[in-house]
């Protein structure tokens, strides 16, 4: 599928640590007469003022999907929302049939030290799409060549690495990138988006001491939002 998981073996310590939070699995639920894809985790760390997350995205309609829309809550934790405003939703807004995707997105807080319990992530719209729209697109994009760099006075590191296609040099529809770090356990504990430039992503941030750093992912969405006459070769890069 379109999205790519990359490991980094790296043993550099990290400072400044973020509060982290144990992901949470969100169970899929009817959505009515359209077919929305799925939320099937979560999971955050608390970094000053900022709640920075990841959710994973599941798309199991027999179509494509295009702008498709995610809603994010931030829940205290008394499952009450907590104060404060949406900085950058997850880019996941074209999903192909059977496909799983990871993005990461930031909320920033009213007020530094509200406590956050857990977020709630579900698909509110989606427009069904076919398939073979789609056909343009590599069969893989993922991330090679991941090294974590040591980190400076203030615990920050470079989190780098090269794009990859199936076939070499397949063209991508508007790619955007978000790193996912988890725990020992598998739990993610931190979701972060990053700049693109020509083959090269990269990431700047300080991690969590809980970071296993073995299982560091980096997903690769592609597509745009197609608000136009024809939305579906918009969303495929091909109008």
């Amino acid at each position: 599928m379109l999205f790519a998981v990359t490991n980094s073996g790296s043993t550099e310590p990290s400072a400044d640590d973020p509060t982290p939070a144990a992901s949470s699995s969100a169970q899929p639920t009817s959505s009515g007469p359209a077919c929305l894809p799925v939320v099937s985790e979560t999971g955050f760390s608390v970094v000053r003022q900022t709640v920075q997350y990841a959710i994973v995205a599941r798309n199991d309609c027999p179509d494509a999907v295009i702008n498709a829309a995610v809603k994010v809550r931030i829940l205290d934790p008394s499952g009450d929302p907590v104060a404060g405003r949406d900085e950058q939703l997850p880019d996941v807004v074209v999903l192909l049939p059977g496909q799983e995707l990871a993005g990461a997105g930031s909320f920033f807080l009213d007020k530094q030290g509200s406590k956050v319990g857990k977020i709630e992530a579900a698909f509110v719209a989606a427009t069904p799409a076919p398939a073979d729209a789609f056909s343009g697109w590599p069969r893989e994009v993922r991330l090679s060549d991941v090294t974590v760099g040591v980190a400076d006075s203030h615990g920050r590191s470079a989190v780098t690495g090269r794009i990859v296609t199936d076939p070499p040099g397949a063209a991508l529809c508007s790619p955007a990138a978000s790193l996912v770090l988890r725990d020992k356990s598998g739990a993610i504990i931190y979701g972060m988006t990053g700049q693109i430039r020509d083959d090269q992503v990269a990431f700047e941030l300080a991690l969590p001491k809980a970071t296993d750093r073995s299982n560091i992912t980096v997903a690769i969405a592609l597509g745009q939002p197609a608000l136009t006459l024809n939305p579906v070769p918009t969303a495929a890069c091909t109008a």
